[in-house]
Formats: structure tokens, sequence, C-alpha cells
């Protein structure tokens, strides 16, 4: 069963807004899943990890029996503003809240709400904060992962003019590599300058036995997908438990993202094999001028072939031949991928608190208290260290 509770906001002379909460199950994700992938395409910044398809496949996986909150802003019928969310109740600093929060975990990549690129898709965040500030039943909003300048700044932004407690915290980077589109450029990649002598000596040393097989995949043909989960499952991956093979949640994820994004025309998967043997492979996205890798694997065996660096420089002259302008990275900036570049964007997490008893105490023990108790511990450690016998 699906509840709607919607309020007109006017927003200029001669247009109204219609700022509405859809709470439900998977159902609602559904239902809007058409106008959604309009506006996707329509969007500001519409990548795959904000598509419905991936939001589903992620709550199908994780949190099957969640209560989705559903927040659209539409005009005249036209979609122009869409906010998933996920109801529950949670602690926050040991306080028990009323959490409105992104279906997000390690695999979804990042996150942000979707907004039309026009001047209506920027009035349909300020209908859609309007609406969210009176909308009763939550104590803590709670969106993670999101890219610097995205819909979701922009609503933070919106509730703190309201005098609501928006507070905006780093989160790791996220590295990409802008692709040249001339054979020079794609030479002095990767920046590295010793990863880059290092592959030009593996390239003449495979290339004087057999030479390397590399294959674009954009079909979720299940042999692929196995030999791909198999291969990350044969590393450390697979030694700690974290690899996509080791739990059956994580796997009906990636088996439903990969059909959908071939459904739509966006799985790229790459492979790289040397004497019938596979070097590495990446389950991507090619998406919007855009490669995404959210998954890689590499061959720990052979070390020697240093295929994870091998195979992201055939992807790279792949991505260029075809007019594709970035390569981001999708993950944090681990060591191995600045190596390929100096260029990161910054991501936060965002908490947005409701005036109330709930919210207030949850931002005042997490944000005011807390630092401060942090503070006055580091300036007291050094002062005992200096007492006698402390040594």
């Amino acid at each position: 069963m699906t509840v709607v509770d919607s309020r007109e906001e006017a927003h200029g002379s001669s247009s109204s807004m219609v700022a509405a909460a859809h709470r439900g199950g998977q159902e609602v994700i559904e239902r809007w899943a058409d106008a959604w992938r309009v506006l996707c395409d329509e969007a500001v910044d519409g990548q795959p990890f904000y598509r419905p398809e991936w939001i589903a496949a992620h709550i199908r996986a994780f949190t099957p029996h969640a209560k989705v909150v559903l927040l659209t802003v539409t005009s005249a019928g036209k979609l122009l503003f869409i906010l998933p969310l996920l109801e529950e109740m949670a602690f926050f600093s040991g306080v028990p809240v009323r959490k409105l929060r992104a279906p997000v975990n390690g695999h979804s990549c990042r996150f942000d709400a979707v907004r039309h690129s026009s001047a209506q898709g920027e009035a349909a965040v300020a209908a859609a904060w309007d609406y969210l500030q009176g909308l009763r039943g939550w104590d803590l909003l709670e969106i993670q992962d999101v890219l610097e300048g995205g819909t979701i700044s922009a609503l933070a932004l919106a509730a703190r003019k309201n005098k609501f407690h928006a507070v905006q915290v780093p989160n790791l980077t996220n590295p990409y590599v802008p692709i040249p589109s001339d054979p020079a450029g794609l030479k002095k990649l990767p920046v590295n300058a010793r990863l880059r002598g290092k592959l030009r000596s593996i390239r003449r040393e495979v290339e004087s036995h057999g030479g390397l097989k590399f294959l674009r995949v954009e079909n979720a043909d299940q042999p692929v997908l196995d030999r791909f989960y198999d291969l990350e499952a044969a590393g450390w991956k697979g030694r700690e438990g974290s690899a996509i093979a080791c739990s059956p949640n994580i796997r009906q994820f990636y088996d439903e993202i990969s059909r959908h994004a071939e459904r739509y025309g966006y799985l790229c998967m790459y492979t790289l094999e040397f004497n019938g043997e596979l070097l590495a492979a990446h389950l991507g996205l090619s998406h919007r001028g855009r490669y995404f890798s959210p998954k890689v694997a590499y061959n720990e065996k052979l070390p020697q072939y240093a295929g994870g660096h091998l195979i992201v420089s055939e992807i790279l002259q792949d991505c260029a031949s075809r007019g594709i302008a970035e390569y981001d990275i999708t993950g944090v900036s681990d060591e191995w991928k600045m190596k390929w570049t100096a260029e990161a964007r910054p991501k936060f997490n965002y908490y947005i608190f409701r005036p109330g008893l709930a919210g207030s105490l949850a931002h005042t023990l997490r944000f005011r208290i807390r630092p401060a108790l942090k503070k006055l511990l580091q300036r007291a450690r050094p002062a005992r260290e200096l007492e006698p016998g402390t040594q």
C-alpha cells in the first residue's frame, strides 16, 4: 500500500510545483521509475548510481522490508526532482531518532537526489525543502557519499537558511582521470613516471610471448559475470570475505544491476588475458561520456604483469577511441589509483536535524559536546605525560 502526502508550492507567477512524499515499499520506486529515468537523462548529473534501477536493486538486496519515502516535485505533471529515502528508528550519539536516510552502503559508490538541469530544477530543490521541513515523522535526515556541489548540497544550504542544523562532514575523496583524446596525451598516463615505465617493459615482454587479449563486453552474460566473481574471490577480498561471491545478497545486487545496465545501454565490462590466463577484469559502466568502475579484480598470482594497472591502460585507450572524456575510478583515493591521476573530487556526508528535543540533542552531542571533549582530552594528555613517573 502506498500513502501519498502532497502539498502545492508556488514558485513564480505563472507556474506551480507540487511536492509529495510517497510512502510504501519497493513498489514506490517502480511506480516512478519511467519518469525518474527521463529526469536522469535531463538532469544536472544523472549518474548510473542515482537511477531507479540502481536504488531498487539496492533495496531488494540489502533492505527488502524497508519503509520507503520517495520525495518528488512535479510541475504540470513533469518530474523535476526526486529523492529516495528509507525511514527507520535508529540511535545517533546514543539518542533515539526517527531517521530518513539515503539507501546506500559500501556498494552504492555514491548518492544524490536528482534534479532537472533547468531553472525549474533549481526551484524544485527549494520546493522540496519547503515541503520536507513541514513533513512530520523525522528528526534526522542522513545522506552519505555525496559529491561536492550536488543536489543534496543545495538542499542542505536551504536547510541552513531556515535555521536547521545542517552539517557537512568530509568523506574520502573520489579520484578521476581526464582522458586525453590524442595519442600523445595518452602516452603521459599514468602520471606516475615509474609505473609508466614499468608498463612499457611489461608490454614488450608480453608481446614477445603472444600478446594480450583485451575485450569489452556489453552484455550481462552469466558466464562472464561468474568469471569476474571467481577472479575477485581468488584474491584478498575472498580471503577476508568481502568478495561478491562471498555473500548471496551482494551477488544478487551485482547480478541485478548488471542486467539493468545492459538493458539501458550502459554496461561496460572489460577483461584482459595473457596466454589464456585472466590477468584482470572490470565490472564497469559507460554513461553520459564517462566510464565508471564500481568493481575491479586482478590476478594476484601473476603480480609480475601488474594486471590491475595494465587493464586500466587498455581501458583508457578504448575510452579515448569512443570519445569518452573521463574515467571515474569511483572508489576512494587509494594509493594505486593516485598513480594514474592527480585529480579527485571531494565527497561529503550530510546530517540535517529537525528542531525538537531528539534532533537538537543528537546534534548537540555529536557536533558540539563530543568535539569539545576531544579537544579537552588532547590538551590534557601532554600535561599528564610531563608529570613525574608517567614516562
